[in-house]
């Protein structure tokens, strides 16, 4: 214990130290800060959310997650300014510079008014993070990973809320480490801040469907306020897998009978696609979306803008049930192998092959306890979300901007796999039994000295 509070001492010291050097114009020490206050931050996390069933291993892989975390953040840096040589990040960074200025004044800054909704509160919201302390770029990178690292473990908040003991571990060491969340949500734009908002989403919802607690949907509605300025129609998706979960999903002995939660839940839900289908015209300029004719013109003219590039693959949005496995297969599991062209895209094809053969290898599984499925509500609305998610983005017909999006429904797609398809090894399962059997036995042998003991034995 005296050697950790040491270790912990010298940390604190060390950042101290720099932020000293930051007051002084030292090149690199805030983006060295930066990453050991996350450090220091995931590591007391880890310990704070752990709980019996996975106090023995979280800990530990929360830091080595949040170590991966800043792997990916150091490779997505590089693949900006040295690969790529430019991006949207260069002006979230710039932009939210100088909103800083203006929010240390005590003022809110006006949008922008360049490019759509979504990116004029992008920037604003860099710039209030930025408010506080302005790194430099990589400063910033590693700012952005530090939140969407904390999405991440709310995701497997909520999943653990579900699932069975088992399944846990090989849920958070996907969550923390696969790329999909390791590194493309790991610079300054709206990727990190959709997995930071849906992360913490996904938990009031496993919060919410246990116990159709009225706080949960209050905090579900600031969570889901977030994501709403800057991907509204990920707002959509959610509640109305949500609502489809509220009614469909078989209610868990005694929570039924409390009042009126799940009539709440369904109500906060509709209300949530009533406000959506409100603000929808104005986020995608004037489109009617109350009639089928305008979500289809939205999808057509979205895959259009998206075939361009070197990345563009060739079909168009979902029209027909027969377009839905081409729907899964982009949105899941491309690119392919032998679509790979360059590093990055073998990069992204190792993993979407890797998420193909794990569901390969579940799926026997899966089918056996798909009788489970109903009476899991989160495994519902994720199974809900995914299959929206893919029809909807199915519209997207280029490849690298899939790769970068898929976080915000692989988390789910996990959820059904792992929850339905990942069974206690048979070691497992007789070990487990062996220490039940020997937490049992004293209580046995006290029982029979007890009945020996009594009169006439």
């Amino acid at each position: 214990m005296r050697s950790e509070s040491a270790i912990w001492l010298g940390a604190v010291g060390l950042i101290a130290a720099l932020g000293i050097l930051i007051g002084f114009g030292a090149s690199g020490a805030g983006v060295i800060a930066l990453a050991l206050v996350g450090l220091v931050l995931y590591t007391f996390v880890g310990r704070a959310m752990s709980r019996p069933v996975d106090a023995a291993w979280l800990p530990k892989w929360v830091v080595l997650g949040f170590l991966a975390k800043l792997a990916g953040t150091w490779a997505r840096h590089w693949m900006v300014t040295v690969f790529y040589e430019g991006g949207d990040s260069y002006r979230y960074y710039r932009v939210g510079s100088e909103f800083a200025a203006v929010w240390r004044s005590g003022e809110i800054p006006p949008l922008s008014g360049q490019g759509g909704i979504g990116t004029q509160y992008t920037e604003a919201i860099t710039g209030a993070l930025f408010a506080v302390f302005t790194p430099d770029l990589l400063g910033g990178f590693v700012m952005f990973s530090i939140l969407a690292y904390a999405g991440q473990l709310g995701f497997y908040a909520a999943f653990r809320r579900w699932a069975k003991p088992h399944q846990l571990k090989p849920y958070a060491i996907l969550i923390l480490l696969l790329p999909t969340y390791a590194f493309w949500p790991s610079s300054v734009g709206k990727d990190a801040l959709m997995v930071f908002g849906l992360g913490l989403s996904s938990y009031f919802i496993a919060r919410a469907l246990a116990k159709f607690d009225i706080g949960w949907l209050i905090a579900l509605g600031l969570s889901l306020g977030f994501i709403g300025l800057i991907r509204i129609h990920i707002v959509a998706l959610v509640v109305g897998s949500l609502l489809v979960a509220a009614l469909v999903s078989k209610v868990r002995p005694g929570v039924g009978s409390r009042g009126f939660g799940r009539i709440l839940v369904i109500g906060g839900a509709l209300a949530g696609i009533a406000l959506v289908i409100a603000f929808l015209p104005t986020v995608f300029r004037g489109n009617d979306f109350t009639s089928a004719g305008g979500l289809e013109g939205l999808a057509t003219n979205v895959a259009e803008r998206t075939s361009d590039g070197g990345s563009a693959v060739a079909g168009g949005p979902v029209s027909s049930p027969a377009d839905i496995p081409d729907a899964f297969a982009l949105v899941l599991f491309r690119p392919f192998i032998l679509e790979a062209g360059n590093v990055q895209t073998v990069a992204a094809a190792l993993e979407t092959t890797f998420l193909l053969a794990l569901l390969i290898w579940r799926l026997p599984t899966m089918l056996r306890h798909w009788r489970e499925w109903r009476t899991n509500a989160y495994m519902v609305f994720s199974t809900v979300y995914v299959f929206a998610f893919a029809i909807a983005f199915s519209a997207i017909r280029n490849l690298g901007i899939i790769t970068r999006q898929r976080g915000q429904v692989l988390a789910f797609f996990l959820v059904i796999v792992i929850g339905l398809g990942w069974e206690e090894s048979k070691r497992v399962r007789a070990k487990r039994r062996l220490s039940e059997a020997r937490a049992s036995y004293p209580s046995y042998q006290d029982s029979a000295l007890e009945a020996s003991s009594e009169p006439g034995q």
